[in-house]
């Protein structure tokens, strides 16, 4: 575990493997290494794997009068730069998956290409938002677990709130504001994960023509984690595509769960 600085916090990340880097970023309550720590030994042959603990979460310093997903978006440009990664492919998962799509439309060109694993394009009008109270009971005690060593037993508790806060002020993005994004996307969601996601993504793809969605057969939210094998060789593939010489064969955009 590595750690850099900004804004007067102090925020960590591991690294594993050598070659084109990949910036990874978790989910809600999540670590780097909890969400992305195997997929990255998958990739790291080949990759240069980066996972940072965004602000506040597993070893990164936390303060919650600031926190927001733009402040994420600089923490994350910083770490671009104090490893010289220039243009990293960007991995999210959920959260991180939203906070992803927000950097580079934020500062369009930071992204090589994107991969968010259900991904979010912010809070639709109709959505119901769920109470801080209703979250904190079902939240799952492997992620309430993941920050005890550094900020304490109950840290998770603030967490939640913090980031239930930000993703609820934060409205569904237009189709042409999807239509922005410049760079290759592959949209991942299991079969069985929030429909709302799942509709989310169908429409980034029919937005976007450098954009491709599929579904995970047999996976809910976190189809990384449960089907790890599938994604693993569907995002090796994927940014192997993307790296290709020019003249290739371009990417296809069948919404099929290849076998």
């Amino acid at each position: 575990m590595s750690t850099y600085e900004r804004d007067g916090l102090t925020l960590a990340y591991s690294v594993v493997g050598e070659g084109t880097p990949v910036l990874f970023i978790h989910g809600a309550t999540g670590t780097g290494l909890f969400d992305w720590g195997s997929l990255a030994e998958e990739l790291s042959s080949h990759y240069r794997c980066v996972m940072p603990d965004l602000c506040g979460h597993g070893r990164s310093d936390f303060r919650r009068s600031d926190y927001s997903g733009e402040e994420l978006e600089f923490d994350l440009l910083h770490l671009i730069d104090h490893l010289g990664l220039e243009r990293p492919h960007v991995v999210g998962f959920s959260y991180g998956a939203e906070v992803a799509l927000m950097l580079e439309l934020g500062a369009p060109g930071t992204a090589r290409s994107l991969v968010l694993v259900s991904p979010g394009t912010g809070r639709s009008s109709a959505a119901r938002i769920p109470s801080v109270e209703y979250l904190q009971r079902v939240w799952p005690p492997s992620l309430r677990r993941l920050h005890e060593a550094h900020h304490g037993p109950d840290h998770w508790r603030s967490l939640v709130a913090v980031l239930q806060e930000d993703s609820a002020r934060r409205p569904e993005l237009p189709s042409e504001v999807l239509k922005r994004v410049g760079c290759p996307a592959l949209l991942l969601a299991g079969d069985r994960d929030d429909p709302a996601r799942q509709r989310q993504a169908r429409r980034f793809a029919e937005a976007n023509p450098l954009a491709r969605y599929v579904e995970i057969t047999g996976a809910a939210h976190a189809a990384h984690l449960e089907r790890p094998a599938k994604v693993a060789r569907m995002i090796g593939d994927f940014l192997a595509e993307v790296d290709a010489p020019a003249g290739t064969a371009p990417m296809p955009r069948s919404t099929g769960d290849p076998s």
